[in-house]
């Protein structure tokens, strides 16, 4: 019988990764905003190119949002995006646990 050892998540997959804090505060806020303009993108567009055409980006660019290329945006361009598509970004700042 094997014994299996799993150790409890911290909340911020990247810091459970290994990443400094900074870093890993930076990753999740880009994935957190990747995941709801690629959310509302696949909703109301039917294709990358509409998308696209929509936000003043190339196709190029939308296929690194729906892939998942994290390193390729920014905080400031993902919310610029976001307000392109008729969404506002709300920042709350809490103590370190």
């Amino acid at each position: 019988m094997s014994v299996e050892h799993i150790t409890p998540a911290g909340g911020n997959i990247f810091a459970d990764l290994g990443f400094a804090p900074e870093e890993a505060a930076n990753l999740l806020v880009r994935a957190q905003l990747m995941r709801e303009l690629s959310s509302i993108l696949k909703t109301r567009f039917s294709t990358q190119e509409e998308a696209a055409t929509a936000l003043d980006v190339s196709q190029a660019r939308i296929s690194d949002l729906y892939r998942g290329k994290i390193g390729r945006f920014t905080v400031d361009m993902l919310i610029n995006l976001l307000s392109r598509v008729g969404r506002s970004v709300e920042v709350h700042i809490k103590a370190a646990a």
